[in-house]
């Protein structure tokens, strides 16, 4: 027998208003929590600047990537070379928590490396990465976490079996969690590439295209050719987090030869130029930038993001199965000339539209 508020309850469903109301609450899909980060990639800076601090507080990040190693072999000897000497003393940052050490390493290192040489790879960076957080950091005086160390190789099949048997060593020789960067190859192709043994993956939704190969594109975030690879339902088997991109480059050529990258956009370098579109500039006077001389007639290939892109690849990521209930989204990276090329309320509303 039904009680009189169950009674009630099916005379009320019996509208039709209540009806389609009861049926979108019982469809809508539950609001992702995100955790806001930054990649932070300078090579040999010891502080974080005012505009970058600023930026932190203002839009409440809660994690730091840091690069602070890269591997490669030199002389055919394996070797972590230390690219970070950031000292991070935020005292009025109560938003900030976690600091994650990133170790980028070269694809050829694990091509030809034994296990025994993999091993003692995973040992030396375990002990470097605490080392780098003790010294510079200061752990045991702040108030950041240090769970988790981030490895960032680009994989191939040839080189994946001692790269998968390196992130199980570090697991076990850190005692932290391993993530690591999840280019969007591997990520549809996983059946191919394989699945990376470690806590989670971060997908890094940019640089998809060869820079110097495709010249009418902009190689750092085409939407186009994103879609490609987030065409279809992908179950993939650990969790995801999602990187974006917020910098710039300018590719320069001399005789459709490439001479050199000028990393952001040089405004005063701009003002040397004239343009035919959005993307192809041709200098009108020598000029040294960088380091790299740029001679009246090079040709230059500008590169960056707009909001429109960046909007554009949200929504790509919102249709396709990659985001969970919680998901950590960093942009790429901290850096004022790039930051500074963004509104606040720019930025904010790319973290902002993954949790409506």
């Amino acid at each position: 027998m039904f009680s009189i508020f169950e009674d009630k309850f099916i005379r009320e469903m019996r509208n039709p208003f209540f009806l389609l109301l009861f049926l979108l609450i019982g469809c809508s899909e539950p609001k992702i929590e995100i955790s806001r980060a930054f990649y932070f990639w300078e090579n040999d800076t010891q502080f974080i600047n005012e505009d970058e601090e600023s930026t932190l507080e203002k839009l409440k990040i809660e994690k730091l990537y840091v690069k602070v190693f890269e591997v490669e072999r030199i002389d055919g000897v394996i070797t972590p070379i230390a690219k970070s000497s950031l000292k991070l003393d935020l005292p009025h940052n109560k938003v900030l928590k976690e600091l994650i050490p990133c170790i980028y390493i070269q694809d050829d290192v694990f091509v030809k490396a034994s296990k025994n040489q993999i091993k003692e790879l995973a040992e030396n960076i375990a002990f470097l990465a605490k080392k780098y957080i003790v010294e510079n950091i200061g752990m045991g005086n702040s108030n950041f976490l240090y769970n988790e160390i981030q490895i960032d190789c680009d994989w191939t099949e040839s080189s994946k079996k001692m790269y998968f048997y390196f992130l199980k060593r570090m697991k076990e020789e850190s005692k932290k969690e391993i993530s690591c960067t999840l280019r969007l190859y591997p990520y549809k192709f996983h059946e191919v590439m394989g699945i990376p043994p470690c806590d989670k993956v971060m997908l890094m939704c940019y640089n998809l295209l060869n820079p110097l190969n495709n010249a009418n594109k902009n190689s750092i975030l085409d939407t186009d050719e994103m879609s490609k690879y987030l065409d279809t339902d992908i179950d993939y088997p650990i969790h995801i987090d999602i990187a974006l991109p917020i910098y710039s480059w300018m590719l320069c050529y001399e005789n459709e030869r490439f001479r050199g990258v000028i990393h952001g956009v040089d405004e005063k370098l701009l003002s040397y130029m004239s343009s035919k579109n959005d993307l192809w500039y041709t200098m009108e006077r020598d000029t040294v930038v960088s380091g790299v001389y740029m001679r009246m007639g090079d040709r230059v290939k500008v590169e960056r993001i707009t909001k429109t892109q960046l909007n554009k690849a949200i929504e790509l990521i919102q249709g396709s199965s990659v985001l969970k209930n919680e998901t950590v989204v960093s942009l790429f990276h901290l850096e004022s000339k790039e930051i500074n090329n963004y509104q606040y309320e720019t930025l904010d509303s790319i973290y902002s539209a993954f949790s409506r």
